[in-house]
């Protein structure tokens, strides 16, 4: 009987991808939703391929899976991955119906999926992934994730002892995944010169020493709780790692990867992202591991690095408009983002779409996130306007208020089309304009650059 219901899962969720697709013209986890309520074990009737690559973590998950998928294409292998779909199992369902036969065999050669942390339980169990790539454990959405403990809990109790480990060896806590049940592989990133002897970060995840929870010391910070933790009570300290990056140029945008074997690269990476530096470092990690040629890794990553719809530079009569996609809900997404505004002393108005874009039909929008966020940034003297977008725009007023940022800088708009169409009329040419938006305030980014271009063509 399950058989019979995987096949017909497969059946309709084959249609129904196909419909999507023709409608509206991307991916969904509709397909996988039918398909786990015909058959709830479909994750697990499905044939895998040979190798099956997990990427989980707080922040980097989508950049570092797109990054690996690109670079194992380059090396001659077919995918299968998510990127069009959720990372939870619906999602994961959705990507695999359009790459297998009637049976569930899937044909391609590698399946890289992007996994939600909190459906480990729902993912591992169903098989069992070669590697599980971790970028990072740091507080996240309070209504889904509580902190950082608790998502560390569900990922650790459904690890297999035949999967491969690959973990951020700067991080105290998800470092800490797998111990004594798999084999575990580390990547990190030397001390920069932006390398601080004390966080100077609003917030710090890991304060107290993982095994014996007196106080923890570090050697230094790259950010947050980021860096080399050790503990002069008990002796804790991260293992060595097989892969790190080390002369992080902040100027020129690239740093040096080195591998287990002595190889080394240089790696260009976008300039103000420096966490940008540690997914490519793990996604380099995991290809090595999979004896990936080291020159296909290179110009992979060179090819794809200025491709990313996550950071994307236009430009309007003179005006250059930068979006970056900032994590709702995630205070050091967003604090990390908001570091680029450093990285350049040109003029700059910036747009802030941090909030809600979408009202909920359930619950409310918790707003306690935007107080763990660093604004620092935002009161740099280049920075001469601050807009703000969206129905929960007092609140970030107040944040920033609270906060010291300078309000005569600070302009609210509840609606949208209004906001565009300000932006547009008020921009100078020869400034910047950088747009901090989450994941469901695409289409407003999009209008604003409408109305950009719109301007142009008068």
């Amino acid at each position: 009987m399950s058989k019979l219901r995987f096949l017909m899962a497969i059946i309709v969720g084959k249609i129904s991808a196909f419909l999507l697709q023709k409608i509206f013209k991307r991916g969904t986890n509709t397909p996988g939703a039918i398909m786990l309520k015909i058959c709830p074990d479909t994750l697990s009737y499905f044939i895998m391929p040979e190798t099956i690559i997990c990427i989980t973590g707080t922040n980097g998950k989508t950049g570092t899976s797109n990054l690996l998928t690109h670079i194992i294409q380059n090396s001659g292998k077919t995918v299968v991955n998510n990127s069009k779909g959720s990372n939870m199992d619906t999602g994961l369902a959705s990507a695999l119906v359009t790459k297998c036969t009637l049976d569930g065999k899937i044909t391609a050669d590698v399946a890289i999926l992007e996994v939600d942390e909190r459906s480990s339980q729902y993912i591992y169990t169903k098989f069992v992934p070669n590697y599980i790539l971790c970028t990072n454990l740091f507080r996240d959405s309070i209504k889904r994730n509580g902190h950082s403990g608790f998502i560390f809990d569900k990922i650790n109790d459904y690890l297999n002892e035949k999967t491969t480990l690959v973990l951020n060896g700067n991080d105290g806590i998800s470092g800490l995944l797998g111990e004594d049940v798999c084999e575990r592989v580390f990547f990190s990133v030397n001390k920069t010169e932006k390398s601080t002897d004390s966080c100077v970060d609003t917030v710090c995840d890991l304060i107290a020493c993982p095994k014996c929870h007196h106080k923890l010391d570090y050697e230094f910070y790259h950010y947050n709780h980021i860096g080399v933790p050790f503990c002069t009570h008990c002796g804790f300290k991260m293992p060595e790692s097989s892969f790190f990056a080390s002369d992080v140029d902040f100027n020129k945008g690239t740093f040096v990867f080195n591998d287990n074997r002595g190889e080394k690269l240089v790696l260009p990476f976008q300039k103000g992202n420096f966490f940008n530096v540690f997914n490519i470092t793990g996604a380099c990690a995991v290809c090595r591991l999979m004896d990936i040629d080291i020159d296909i890794i290179a110009n992979s990553i060179e090819d794809l690095s200025s491709k990313t719809g996550r950071f994307q530079e236009n430009e309007y009569n003179d005006i250059k408009v930068i979006s970056m996609l900032s994590k709702n809900q995630n205070p050091i997404s967003c604090s990390q983002s908001f570091k680029y505004l450093s990285s350049t002393d040109d003029e700059k108005d910036v747009v802030l779409l941090i909030t809600d874009s979408k009202d909920k039909k359930h619950g409310h929008e918790d707003i306690s996130w935007l107080y763990d966020t660093d604004f620092k940034p935002l009161n740099m003297e280049s920075v001469n306007t601050i807009y703000i977008g969206g129905s929960r725009c007092f609140d970030v007023a107040n944040c920033l208020e609270i906060k010291g940022i300078n309000t005569s800088k600070i302009v609210l708009f509840e609606n949208y089309d209004e906001l565009a169409i300000e932006i547009s009329e008020k921009n100078v040419t020869g400034r910047n304009i950088i747009i901090y938006f989450e994941l469901y305030a695409t289409n407003i980014v999009k209008k604003i650059k409408k109305a950009m271009s719109q301007k142009e063509d008068k």
